[in-house]
């Protein structure tokens, strides 16, 4: 059995975990490697989808971002760590709500607590020696020293960095973004799907007790990741929702969990009603044995032995030859 488990396709397994309930009495008997890996394919599935979405929402960014480079960004040079604007830039972009400020002149503190004021969401402020970038209420400084070493730029300036966007071009960012995407996401997917399972298992194998069935942690394991297949899905179908068209609920992590639980109790349930009717109709064997076992049995009649045919009737004694008249 193991090996035929074995023969089955990635997709196919998808496919039945998703439709196929009444066949997860199959991952019962498979080693836990074989769940395992399943895990790993269908987080890496996951992580790919969302560094896809991810990607193309930031590349609409960047894109525009490019535009504003090359038609609207003032004069700027970088060197020795300094950098220098030819003028003070505010720009704001309404669709993401992000804001840059560049002011490379001598900064008071006060000016400075304004300019992160005046960034409500995400922006970024350039100033002589670092620059500043929020996010969510946070501040992060970023020397420009510090980026020159890492990164091995001496100098740039406006006309450079136009020049260098167009070398890579969009495609080339587009590869450069998803590729540190990818194992960001991945990682990420695999802890949050990893703590997943492990509740899920836990609940399987309560539910397993309650229904009197004496399924080990092994057993509750191996059929808890098929069960989140569905939810990993949605969360696929989500992530694409959320980043092309800015759908979001509050509420997708509940049903996220609910989905899972459902499938668990329902296998649960249909493994415990094909063990209740495979040992209905062993029972009713073992009563067939038994009554045929129990009846008398009838002495086979033996065939009548055909009677023998009357001996032929005994021959008549010869006639001795009658005198000829000799003997006188």
């Amino acid at each position: 059995m193991e090996k035929e488990n074995r023969k089955i396709g990635f997709f196919s397994r998808v496919k039945m975990a998703l439709t196929k309930l009444e066949n997860y009495g199959i991952f019962l008997e498979e080693k836990t490697l074989i769940a395992v890996k399943y895990f790993f394919l269908i987080v890496l599935c996951l992580a790919v989808v969302m560094a896809v979405v991810e990607t193309y929402a930031l590349m609409q960014m960047v894109t525009k971002g490019m535009d504003y480079i090359r038609n609207e960004l003032p004069e700027f040079s970088y060197a020795d760590g300094n950098l220098t604007f030819s003028e003070k830039v505010q720009a704001y972009d309404e669709e993401y709500d992000i804001r840059m400020i560049a002011d490379t002149q001598e900064v008071s503190e006060e000016n400075l607590q304004q300019y992160e004021k005046d960034i409500k969401n995400v922006g970024i402020i350039f100033l002589k020696d670092k620059a500043i970038y929020k996010a969510g209420g946070g501040l992060k400084e970023y020397h420009y020293g510090e980026f020159s070493e890492q990164y091995g730029i001496s100098s740039l300036d406006r006309t450079a960095l136009i020049t260098e966007m167009e070398n890579v071009g969009v495609m080339g960012i587009a590869v450069t973004l998803f590729l540190l995407l990818i194992f960001g996401v991945y990682l990420l997917q695999v802890i949050n799907v990893f703590m997943d399972w492990i509740v899920i298992s836990v609940f399987a194998f309560v539910v397993s007790r309650i229904c009197r069935m004496n399924m080990t942690m092994k057993h509750t394991w191996n059929i808890s990741i098929y069960a989140l297949t569905l939810s990993i899905l949605l969360s696929m179908l989500y992530s694409i929702a959320y980043y092309v068209v800015g759908f979001y609920t509050e509420y997708f992590r509940v049903v996220y969990l609910l989905v899972a639980y459902v499938y668990v109790v329902a296998v649960i349930l249909m493994i415990k009603s094909d063990l209740m009717r495979q040992q209905m109709e062993v029972s009713k064997i073992v009563e067939v044995q038994k009554e045929v076992q129990n009846e008398p049995q009838i002495p086979e009649e033996k065939p009548e032995e055909k009677p023998k045919e009357k001996e032929e009737e005994k021959k008549e004694p010869q006639i001795e030859d009658e005198p000829d008249g000799s003997e006188i």
